[in-house]
């Protein structure tokens, strides 16, 4: 079936609705997601570009990142913005105009961070931190003061200050954030919550501080200006945290109070923020049920919106149909592709670039970055690189261009400029294209990165790239084909020489060059061929930190005849899985498959079926025999020696991708996009 087709069979989705005081245009909406683009904590010019752009694309209704509602909270990250200073007003009246202009509406979300913050973040602002009860963060375990009844009040004059803020600024309402642990959420759950006064006891007195805020609100901004909430509907966390059933309960309070216009249905905590925002590998609407459930319960009295991993208009519509929403949110499927909604409206639905729940976004929050995304580097910088910036090559300047290695920089980059109106060949020494993104693509649950490599191929194809598989390249092909342009971006290959800044000085470890030893690559292509290819007791080796050797061993694992010990010199292996949410997802079936975690333990050398290892702070040698086989997981080396050996044989070299440094897949896109609008 064409796109065409598909786009004519779309119906609910583009139904107006009415939301308190302000009418939609259709039912897809983008909901609140951290991005951090702000200055000075306040919305900057690129959140007013990043936003804009989503409303050109076609979106009905946006609602920003967190902002804080109250003064001690927009520290919780660094670049958190204010809505409770004035100062805010004038950038949100830009935002105001610039959504407006393309029909679209515009939420701002309000929070407060509880104890889900640093009170030392802000050089200049440090504070201690509020919490409902006497209990930390799990991230960050720093202690609050509990907040009595003066401190409620205070809370909720911010609010209330905050929502005119943003009242008089022309935007067009406002979302109380009660959902993922945070401040009004820690009211709502009893994992947070262990109050015995007004405020806690029992679901009805969990939701008292909200009803008030939500009062409080509406004494500033009247009973015209559209108001919600977001709840996590489920934590799940157990009988410890908001059961659905108590979930279903807050719904049908905060309902009847007829304070809200809308109640935004989530899931997930702090403990388990897997669940707010799912990995590849999750299912998608995990959150459908609840939404259900929740417009029985509200009837006509609010409207329901919907998140959770729903990534395309087609599965909006059925989730209009199965009356599980009202509105629903493509959010970051929104992130990836801002055009969503119009090119599916133009029947080019299969020019989207595909979110595929990398997590790549959320992953840099962890680090206090700005968030950015893997399938799209245009993201959060529209003003350089939005829809309609790329700019001609003069036709006097057109160039013949190969790219020596078929990965994503390499299509990235080939699609960007022909696009331009180069001529450009990529030419790939294996199969198929991909590069070693196609090691990720094969793991259980990871399929999704097929969608990002057929969405790159798809472009490459769409804008008259040639491509060659399955060949060799050396310099004389290059000099037979008389380029005016030569980019090499031949990838990079998993290391086994042991090198480690674990083992300063040791280049080489020792052991490492015996034949049962593999680089991670190489030991993935072994086991996906043949199961029991490495043997029955495998030792991983890892400080890379992302999925990759975490897919390795559940692979081995999970066969429950082959014995896996993963080692790693750092607090615990994954690290970088564990900001992309991945780690929640894999952990406990590796333990469930009795994998054996060595971690703050460093490798010192391998003899025969043996490796040693030591404590990284100390107290002897241990060793761990009758090995059949050693994986290092450790580092990559960039494959650039065809560039060298073309350096001042063609008129124009570049080195592209992991060829030039390995990194993660985000930061080659970045560069394969630069370099393709200059070239």
């Amino acid at each position: 079936m064409s796109s065409l087709k598909r786009a004519d069979k779309l119906q609910q989705i583009w139904q107006p609705m009415n939301i308190g005081s302000i009418k939609v245009k259709n039912r897809i909406m983008m909901t609140a997601m951290g991005v951090f683009y702000g200055k000075d904590n306040i919305l900057s010019d690129r959140h007013i570009d990043y936003y804009a752009e989503r409303a050109k694309g076609g979106l009905a209704l946006i609602i920003t990142e967190q902002q804080a509602g109250h003064r001690l909270s927009k520290g919780s990250f660094y670049d958190g913005c204010t809505a409770w200073e004035k100062r805010a007003i004038p950038q949100y009246a830009r935002l105001a105009d610039a959504v407006h202009e393309h029909g679209a509406k515009q939420f701002v979300q309000l929070f407060a961070a509880g104890v889900h913050d640093k009170g030392n973040m802000i050089f200049d602002d440090w504070h201690p931190l509020w919490g409902v009860s006497n209990i930390p963060s799990i991230f960050h375990k720093e202690m609050p003061h509990v907040v009595d009844l003066d401190d409620i009040n205070d809370l909720k004059k911010g609010f209330a200050q905050s929502a005119l803020n943003v009242k008089v600024a022309g935007l067009d309402g406002i979302e109380l954030h009660a959902a993922h642990s945070y401040m009004l959420g820690q009211f709502l759950s009893p994992a947070y919550n262990n109050r015995t006064d007004a405020y806690g006891g029992t679901n009805a007195k969990r939701c008292q501080f909200i009803i008030e805020t939500a009062e409080e609100v509406r004494s500033a901004v009247g009973p015209d200006f559209t108001l919600g909430i977001r709840i996590s509907f489920e934590e799940f966390m157990g009988p410890a945290g908001t059961t659905a059933e108590q979930g279903e309960e807050q719904v049908d309070i905060l309902a009847r109070t007829g304070l809200f216009d809308f109640i935004n249905i989530s899931a997930g905590a702090y403990h388990t923020f897997g669940n707010a925002v799912p990995p590849m590998g999750m299912p998608a609407g995990q959150n459908l049920p609840f939404g259900k459930i929740a417009k029985r319960v509200v009837g006509n009295q609010a409207k329901v919106f919907i998140v959770g991993g729903i990534t395309d208009l087609y599965q909006a519509e059925q989730v209009l149909c199965d009356g599980a929403a009202d509105m629903v949110a493509l959010t970051r499927a929104h992130f990836a592709d801002p055009m969503l909604v119009k090119k599916t409206q133009e029947g080019r639905a299969d020019e989207i670039k595909r979110c595929i729940g990398a997590n790549e976004c959320i992953s840099r929050i962890f680090d206090q970055r700005p968030a950015a995304c893997v399938v799209n580097p245009a993201t959060g910088r529209e003003k350089r690189w939005g829809v309609g910036t790329l700019i001609k090559a003069d036709s006097e300047n057109h160039k013949n261009i190969i790219v020596i290695g078929g990965g994503i920089s390499g299509m990235h980059f080939s699609a960007i400029a022909a696009e331009r109106g180069h001529l450009v060949t990529i030419v790939e020494q294996n199969k198929k294209l991909g590069g070693h993104i196609n090691l990720l693509a094969d793991l259980p649950g990871k399929d999704n990165w097929r969608k990002f490599i057929d969405d790159l191929q798809r472009k490459v194809l769409q804008h008259g790239v040639t491509v060659e598989t399955n060949h060799k390249i050396d310099v004389s092909y290059i000099n037979s084909r008389n380029p005016d342009c030569v980019v090499v971006a031949t990838g990079s290959k998993w290391r086994r020489d042991g090198v480690s800044p674990y083992r300063p000085g040791i280049e080489t470890l020792p052991g490492s060059n015996q034949d049962n030893v593999f680089g991670l690559g190489d030991a993935i292509i072994k086991a996906q061929r043949e199961i029991n290819s490495l043997g029955n007791k495998v030792v991983i080796i890892e400080e890379a930190g992302t999925y990759l050797p975490l897919g390795l061993t559940d692979i081995l694992s999970k066969t429950g005849g082959i014995e896996v010990h993963l080692i790693t010199p750092e607090p615990r292996v994954g690290g970088e899985a564990y900001k992309t949410l991945e780690l929640m997802q894999i952990m406990p079936r590796l333990v469930q498959n009795g994998v054996i975690f060595h971690t703050e333990t460093n490798v010192t050398s391998i003899h025969g079926d043996t490796v040693n290892t030591n404590f990284l702070w100390g107290g002897g040698e241990d060793k761990i025999d009758n090995v059949t086989s050693f994986v290092f997981a450790l580092y990559r080396s960039a494959e650039d020696s065809l560039f060298y050996a073309l350096k001042g044989m063609v008129p124009e070299l570049h080195l592209l991708g992991d060829a030039m440094a390995p990194r993660r897949p985000a930061q080659i896109m970045f560069d394969a996009e630069v370099l393709g609008r200059q070239v």
